[in-house]
């Protein structure tokens, strides 16, 4: 790990001790305690995700394309998902890895196209899921004006993208890379072209995934718009669990806020203290108080490192089925 990421791990660490000081661990405790049995339901709702993704991941093929038991597609997306999660290269370890693991079946190559098509539409549908939340989060939250004006822009550029989103894709446009062109101009500059090869790679499997295979496309997409859908339900049970029952619209706003939250800091190894000075700083702003958002982010890593310690049993026995 480079000494650049040691020092945003450590950040973050400062950062989430900080929060946990000034929440009280008393409140926290409490809380936590409320979930209790509730954490079965919240593990059981997140495998809902697990469940769409992978059947997602299975329209990421041709349809003459043999393909692994479903159960064994699962398992594997379960093992590098956890990937994803503990290593610091994330996607760039766990994408490959899910492609090595049913190589017996499927050509690497194949695999690794897969596994990158369908990774591509669950951001997607995530970019979806921001957008409809941008709309009525900054209608709802009290801002400066100049704060207000900059996010009804980018909610107005997110409805626009998904208005055209048909059109750019049967005409082929590169509206991704074209972004990141348009940032190699700035101080962002190296960042966007470090990354502009991976972005355009992406982009143009997508595209031709479309032109050639719209239906199943379309399924994919839908399949993954209903992980998000179990991701928004894992936030109503944990926050139902501990007293406050609030309203669809606020959970859909709970959920774009700490994805555009977590995707800003995409950086911080682990996420480590973001997602909880993230989640804190929206409930604050949504008037449900700071130690609720805390409770939130530390429910769904507790959920995220269970399901990973599923993720590194599978890794271990298909680790150890390929060596023989």
């Amino acid at each position: 790990m480079k000494k650049v990421e040691w020092f945003f791990l450590l950040l973050g660490l400062v950062l989430f001790v900080v929060l946990l000081e000034r929440v009280g661990w008393g409140t926290l405790r409490e809380q936590l305690r409320q979930i209790g049995w509730y954490f079965l339901l919240v593990l059981l709702v997140s495998s809902g995700r697990y469940l769409c993704r992978t059947v997602a991941w299975r329209y990421a093929f041709a349809p003459d394309r043999a393909l692994p038991p479903f159960i064994e597609m699962f398992q594997v997306r379960m093992a590098g998902d956890t990937l994803n999660y503990l290593t610091f290269l994330g996607p760039i370890v766990g994408e490959p890895a899910k492609a090595a693991l049913i190589r017996r079946e499927v050509p690497l190559a194949v695999g690794l196209g897969s596994t990158v098509l369908e990774a591509g539409a669950f951001a997607l549908t995530g970019a979806f899921v921001i957008g409809a939340g941008l709309i009525p989060a900054f209608a709802r939250v009290a801002l400066q004006e100049e704060l207000q004006r900059v996010g009804w822009v980018v909610a107005a550029l997110f409805v626009a993208l998904w208005l055209g989103g048909r059109s750019l894709l049967k005409r082929r446009v590169r509206f991704l890379s074209g972004g990141l062109n348009l940032l190699r101009r700035g101080p962002l500059g190296g960042w966007a072209e470090r990354r502009r090869p991976g972005v355009e790679k992406v982009e143009g499997q997508l595209l031709d995934f479309y032109a050639q295979h719209t239906r199943r496309f379309r399924l994919m997409f839908l399949w993954d718009l209903g992980a998000q859908v179990f991701a928004l339900l894992e936030i109503y049970v944990i926050l139902g669990a501990m007293g406050l029952w609030v309203g669809w619209v606020d959970v859909l706003i709970l959920e774009a806020l700490g994805k555009l939250i977590s995707t800003t800091f995409f950086f911080v190894p682990g996420r480590v203290g973001t997602d909880e000075g993230g989640q804190a700083l929206v409930f604050e702003l949504l008037g449900f108080g700071m130690a609720r958002g805390v409770s939130l982010a530390l429910v769904q890593r507790l959920r995220a490192l269970t399901w990973s310690a599923a993720g590194l049993f599978f890794l271990a026995r298909y680790a150890m089925r390929h060596s023989k």
